[in-house]
């Protein structure tokens, strides 16, 4: 035959109660010093102003990049227009020429017409050329400014921040 041994153990509440009345005690006695809680607002203090300090910067490397954008993208609308512009004069100057050979009175005269055709056409599209190129080499060197004074301000603000 076995016997079991009843034990008598307290109800889990009255155990949690009783740790729940500890900590109640030791809490009410302690404080938190005027010094740690000064600590922690000029700690909050501080967080904020370098939230802020970040949030700035942030926004003016934005500004930045909507420049740069801004900027690359007129510049490729005045290469499209330029092209445009240069297709429209090649094509009034093709019917010109083309007007001007049926009116010459020998084939003499309409060789020579295509002669000065050929050479001012040329004439024209190299300097066509020559505007866009600097166009272009505006345009990106504008836009290498930018971006340059754009990572020199992030350079700065990430020293200024840590």
């Amino acid at each position: 035959m076995t016997k079991t041994a009843k034990t008598t153990t307290a109800p889990a509440s009255n155990y949690f109660s009783s740790i729940k009345n500890v900590f109640d005690g030791v809490q009410s006695k302690l404080e938190v010093p005027a010094a740690a809680r000064d600590f922690v607002k000029r700690g909050a203090s501080t967080a904020k102003e370098r939230a802020e300090t970040v949030h700035g910067g942030a926004a003016k490397l934005t500004d930045g990049v909507e420049k740069f954008a801004a900027s690359f993208v007129a510049g490729y609308a005045n290469f499209s227009r330029g092209l445009l512009d240069a297709t429209l004069a090649n094509v009034q100057h093709t019917l010109t020429t083309v007007e001007k050979i049926a009116g010459a009175q020998s084939f003499n005269e309409a060789v020579q017409i295509q002669a000065d055709f050929v050479r001012e056409n040329a004439s024209a599209n190299i300097d066509r050329v020559r505007g866009a190129a600097e166009t272009a080499k505006t345009t990106v060197v504008e836009g290498a400014k930018t971006v340059q004074a754009e990572i020199g301000k992030l350079y700065t603000f990430d020293k200024k921040a840590a």
